[in-house]
């Protein structure tokens, strides 16, 4: 048996847009950031705690590259995709 599913319809623009505001600010997407909405709501979470999630979480930590560097380093590696001729003979 699957985790249930629910479609929520007649969201109003500033009630979405609060949505992936509250997505963003806490790293979730916005399937998550639903549910832990609804669980505070619900009175099931604390507001003052994140939703349990790792998400991006470590983001600070680990650092992160540009579009640019990240294509820098894919050019960078690119030979390595091709095997040695002299490696396979």
């Amino acid at each position: 048996m699957g985790v249930p599913q629910l479609t929520v319809r007649g969201l109003d623009d500033e009630l979405e847009t609060r949505l992936r505001q509250h997505a963003a600010r806490h790293h979730l997407s916005l399937s998550q950031a639903a549910v832990d909405l609804m669980r505070r709501g619900a009175g099931l979470a604390s507001e003052s705690t994140d939703a349990p999630t790792i998400g991006h979480s470590l983001d600070a930590w680990l650092g992160g590259w540009t579009t640019e560097q990240a294509r820098a380093m894919v050019e960078a590696v690119r030979a390595f995709d091709a095997p040695d001729p002299e490696l396979w003979r």
